[in-house]
């Protein structure tokens, strides 16, 4: 009687356990997780356009606010959060704002494809092997970061990203440039 009474209060101690973690869990936006990466250089990379028109290195990009987008055909919040890429990339498209998009895991015709047939006209890369994606621990995408001119990662934002977020966080960036 005494063994049956200890195994229902460890159950509910367990149980009451669990709720509290998931309850802290979850305070936070999972679209917005600060990682290790928030804070440091952003590590460097050379990686072929998706076009096979040459490479593209971000230490090229020096200087710039850099939009980083990991994305692919067959990642359907990638179709979704995609008009808000199109209208923000015409909005800066003149501007000290660079966007790129990172091919994530899938051949480069079926990327090159998608690119097409999304009207993606900013700079697109393929991350072939992976590594990239690895070097900033990608989840999967879509994945957004955000560099600054100083080359330092200052954010990212996993899942679909809104307009709102998006352009927040590059005046934010913009406006520290200035400074």
């Amino acid at each position: 009687m005494i063994l049956g009474r200890v195994v229902r209060v460890a159950v509910v101690v367990a149980i009451l356990g669990l709720v509290v973690t998931l309850a802290l869990a979850f305070r936070r936006d999972p679209h917005d997780i600060r990682t290790g990466t928030i804070g440091k250089p952003a590590p460097g990379f050379t990686l072929e356009r998706l076009d096979g028109s040459g490479t593209v290195a971000l230490a090229d990009l020096s200087g710039k606010v850099v939009v980083m987008n990991f994305f692919a055909s067959w990642c359907l919040p990638c179709t979704q959060e995609n008009p808000t890429l199109v209208r923000v990339y015409e909005r800066y498209r003149a501007s000290d704002v660079v966007m790129l998009g990172v091919n994530y895991q899938e051949s480069r015709d079926n990327g090159l494809a998608y690119v097409r047939r999304m009207g993606m006209g900013w700079t697109t890369v393929a991350d072939d092997d992976g590594r990239v994606a690895l070097s900033y621990g990608v989840f999967g995408p879509p994945e957004t970061f955000f560099i600054g001119p100083d080359g330092v990662i200052a954010g990212r934002h996993i899942g679909p990203i809104d307009e709102a977020t998006l352009v927040t966080a590059i005046e934010t960036l913009r406006a520290r440039a200035v400074r």
